[in-house]
């Protein structure tokens, strides 16, 4: 056992003083911060304009900085980009910056929106690594301008599947952030994927890494 003294001190003060009694010791408790699982899903298509790029470097600037800052923690972070007929994952979970660094040397962009896969396949990679680690604490975290034309499965609705994809996320209890970087009015179909989710809505304008940071941070993680 560890003596909390000035707490024991405490508690003998409060019983009148004099002799410290066995029943005024009090131990010292410590709370291990749950390990946390950051996924980010970014567009990275032709839908996002010129801006898409510079999301991305983004996202891998937000992640660099989330490992570096959260060594001792060996929280894990990991990225898929959606674009052209499916989303990839760029990065696996991982807790090494060295390592997300060479993953990330390439960033590639352009194409149609398959936003539907590429929550898909951050949601998968959140299962796959709670089957390791039950007491993760995970977090999605979804950079889009509310553009998607490529369903997950050949003829669907698109906004309809993205919203039922969403709904099943929430039911698994996995926090989750919805970031409009359109420059124009708020999106609304972003805002709804926002309410299947339960998660929070936040439009950020000239998105950079440490925005992104502060998201995940406001989430209560990272």
């Amino acid at each position: 056992m560890s003596l909390d003294l000035p707490a024991s001190l405490r508690a003998n003060l409060m019983r009148g003083g004099g002799p410290i009694a066995f029943a005024d010791l009090r131990r010292k408790v410590f709370q291990h911060r749950q390990k946390a699982l950051i996924v980010f899903v970014i567009d990275a298509s032709e839908s996002m304009g010129e801006g898409t790029l510079e999301r991305m470097k983004a996202a891998k600037g937000a992640i660099l900085g989330l490992l570096t800052a959260a060594y001792q923690n060996r929280d894990q972070v990991a990225l898929v980009a959606f674009r052209e007929q499916q989303a990839q994952v760029l990065l696996r979970p991982t807790s090494s910056v060295l390592l997300a660094q060479q993953q990330l040397r390439t960033l590639p962009i352009g194409g149609a929106t398959p936003f539907a896969d590429g929550l898909w396949q951050g949601w998968q990679l959140i299962r796959s690594e709670r089957q390791k680690q039950p007491n993760l604490q995970p977090l999605l975290v979804i950079v889009s301008d509310g553009e998607a034309n490529v369903p997950l499965v050949s003829g669907a609705a698109v906004f309809p599947e993205l919203y039922s994809i969403a709904k099943q996320i929430r039911q698994d209890r996995i926090a989750s952030v919805v970031i409009d970087s359109c420059a124009g009015v708020e999106n609304h179909n972003l805002q709804k994927l926002a309410e299947k989710l339960a998660g929070s809505y936040q439009q950020i304008r000239d998105l950079h890494a440490g925005k992104l940071v502060d998201a995940v941070r406001k989430a209560g993680v990272g």
